[in-house]
């Protein structure tokens, strides 16, 4: 019996910066050598950005939103 290859993920290499200004990115490289950088920002307010209709706990927030 001949074994499978395993699966592979995305090769995603990820590091954390913090910027000048005092943002912190998140930054991540593709196996491709493609890199792509994201700025934290605080959950809730990203949750209200984002689109949520409750206002309640950071949590609570996000988990009315992801299941949609």
């Amino acid at each position: 019996m001949a074994s499978k290859e395993k699966k592979r993920g995305f090769g995603l290499e990820l590091k954390s910066f913090q910027g000048r200004g005092g943002r912190n990115y998140l930054a991540f490289r593709t196996r491709g050598g493609s890199y792509h950088a994201f700025v934290e920002v605080e959950a809730k307010q990203a949750a209200r950005e984002c689109g949520v209709k409750v206002e309640k706990t950071t949590r609570a927030m996000w988990r009315a939103i992801w299941n949609t």
